[in-house]
């Protein structure tokens, strides 16, 4: 089994170490079934599942924008904030940092207006609306629905069902092994579609539809269709490399186009 491969945004990410943070709240995690997100101006949020006994909720940047409710309501951790209207008259002089940590079944149901939000593991549901922005990482969940009107989606081993849907905007999508349970259904209306697939596996694409739609067949059990209305779609190979010595041989991608 190779390593998993976490793309830029996630790898980019300072976890555990947001400085000055104006915000630091611990939850009790014991029974949370879900985290519940809505704020406007979202930052750059990070999403980490390996709380225990405690969730914990860490942000930092100007304080008038960041989330103005972080509680616990029954079984959901809701984070709000309001905060379009403060960005608009104060606009945004620093960077909003905020890092959550949740148990590895939460739920996730999010939405935003613009931001970057990063999953790092978890095998609860997911659900993400997003105006503009990035949604990016890795996830184990086995439901996954994300709709953005603008901007970009990088998310790697999807194992289970994921409804993904662009408007404008580009996606990757990434597999070290293929485990024949990928339901995938992705649409990107402008834009772009890469899918990354491992070495070993050669896709075979079945054109369908009169804008730019693939079916692609690699394990039993796996389906995987792609569909753009105006951009590319490619399939590529994904092959692991170690950068050079001395920098934790961490992996980077490589990207070598497939005859489909």
């Amino acid at each position: 089994m190779m390593p998993l491969l976490p793309p830029k945004t996630l790898t980019n990410f300072p976890i555990g170490a947001i400085n000055n943070p104006a915000i630091v709240k611990q939850i009790d995690a014991i029974g949370l079934e879900e985290l519940y997100i809505d704020v406007n101006v979202l930052g750059n949020l990070i999403i980490c599942f390996d709380a225990k006994s405690d969730a914990t909720v860490v942000s930092a940047g100007e304080e008038h924008l960041l989330p103005a409710r972080i509680e616990r309501v029954d079984r959901t951790l809701v984070i709000e904030g309001r905060n379009i209207g403060t960005y608009f008259r104060h606009r945004q002089k620093q960077k909003i940092l905020s890092e959550v940590h949740v148990p590895i079944q939460t739920k996730v149901s999010a939405s935003f207006t613009g931001g970057v939000m990063i999953l790092n593991g978890g095998e609860g549901d997911v659900a993400i609306q997003g105006q503009f922005g990035e949604v990016a990482g890795i996830t184990h969940s086995k439901n996954i629905n994300i709709q953005m009107r603008g901007g970009d989606v990088s998310l790697n081993e999807l194992s289970g069902n994921a409804s993904i849907h662009l408007s404008i905007g580009s996606a990757t999508l990434g597999w070290t092994e293929l485990r024949g349970t990928e339901q995938i259904n992705i649409q990107c209306g402008f834009g772009g579609v890469d899918l990354l697939f491992p070495p070993h596996i050669t896709p075979v694409a079945e054109s369908s539809g009169p804008f730019k739609g693939k079916k692609i067949t690699t394990l039993p059990g796996t389906n995987i269709h792609a569909r753009v209305g105006f951009g590319g779609l490619d399939l590529l190979n994904w092959v692991l490399r170690n950068r050079m010595k001395g920098n934790n041989n961490l992996p980077f991608t490589s990207k070598k186009p497939v005859n489909a």
